[in-house]
């Protein structure tokens, strides 16, 4: 029985990515492993003659049926892996050569974790070269889970034992938000954490389905925003989660004037003091959360609609960190003024 199911979908992947991908997972210095490959484009039969071209027997190969997309195929993963645990991977991207040592050895020390991912460099065709490293304690995790996926999905490694005793599954309607709702889940049971080495390198490039279905991708965060309120026992009126989709989380929205934000340091406001009564997720770590996204929406305003918010921030309750970039903004504005 080998430790580790190292679990790839692919699907009309790039003869070059693709090898790439299967030789970073092949010459890990690591290799107590079986490397699932499941075809989600049974049709694309060049796809097989690639991963047939490896002559390695950790490698077993399958093919679903018809295209499932990517959070069934996930699923049928789940179920084909027999390791104590089991590693994600992308089809197109590359794992560093110590990556399965490094988070087999972490959650052999931390037995109270279930599930650990990686920080990991942006490589490729756009958005090259730059290093992401997510909170790194159960807590801050936890607090973020809400605003965006606070673990790399594809840097994941976790416990077997516990989708399978739970039943834990990825949301079949999600194209996207399915990693972030199994965080969710899968917390419910364990742990969560990051590693704060680089061991995962992430291709950017321009067929991704973050850049060509983002409409689609919009609509599943309104809906997971909307189930977690509900979950949470927090109650917001429509104008208030139409809010938060459009402007608390979404980055790249323009506050054009002070009445936005004002209503958004309200919101936040609410949802901090509501996570504090209930205690859905850690509430020292959702209000600092809190605090840091009402600071973004401020520099947000400063630069979109040229909006001094020194006294909004002033009177605020939620806790606020140093921003040099806002003190820079500000100091505009009023030379400016």
């Amino acid at each position: 029985m080998p430790r580790v199911s190292v679990v790839m979908p692919i699907c009309h992947t790039r003869e070059e990515y693709l090898r790439q991908a299967i030789v970073s997972i092949l010459q890990q210095d690591y290799d107590d492993f079986e490397f699932i490959i499941l075809n989600d484009s049974p049709e694309n039969k060049k796809l097989h003659e690639i991963v047939a071209s490896y002559k390695d027997a950790r490698i077993y190969y399958y093919e679903n049926k018809q295209t499932l997309g990517v959070p069934a195929s996930y699923n049928r993963l789940l179920d084909l892996a027999k390791g104590e645990y089991i590693a994600l991977m992308n089809h197109d991207d590359i794992s560093h050569l110590q990556r399965l040592s490094k988070q087999v050895t972490f959650l052999d020390v931390h037995p109270d974790i279930g599930l650990v991912g990686t920080a990991y460099k942006k490589f490729g065709e756009i958005n090259r070269f730059k290093t992401i490293e997510n909170p790194s304690d159960d807590a801050e995790i936890r607090a973020l889970l809400l605003f965006k996926a606070s673990i790399h999905h594809p840097t994941t490694m976790l416990r077997r034992n516990l989708v399978k005793e739970h039943q834990i599954r990825y949301n079949e309607n999600y194209i996207s938000l399915n990693d972030r709702q199994f965080y969710y889940d899968i917390g419910a049971y364990t742990k969560l954490a990051n590693m704060r080495d680089v061991l995962y390198r992430y291709r950017f490039h321009k067929d991704m389905v973050s850049k060509r279905r983002k409409p689609e991708i919009f609509a599943e965060q309104c809906d997971f925003h909307a189930k977690w309120f509900e979950k949470a026992g927090i109650k917001l009126t429509l104008q208030e989660r139409e809010l938060f989709d459009n402007f608390v989380t979404r980055g790249k929205c323009h506050i054009k004037d002070l009445e936005t934000l004002e209503k958004i340091e309200q919101l936040l406001s609410k949802i901090s003091d509501a996570n504090r009564h209930n205690l859905i997720v850690p509430a020292k770590e959702f209000s600092e959360t809190c605090g840091r996204y009402l600071v973004k929406r401020c520099v947000n305003a400063a630069i979109y609609g040229g909006i001094n918010s020194s006294k909004l921030l002033k009177k605020t309750k939620l806790p606020l960190e140093n921003n040099i970039l806002l003190k820079i903004c500000h100091l505009a504005l009023c030379w400016r003024g």
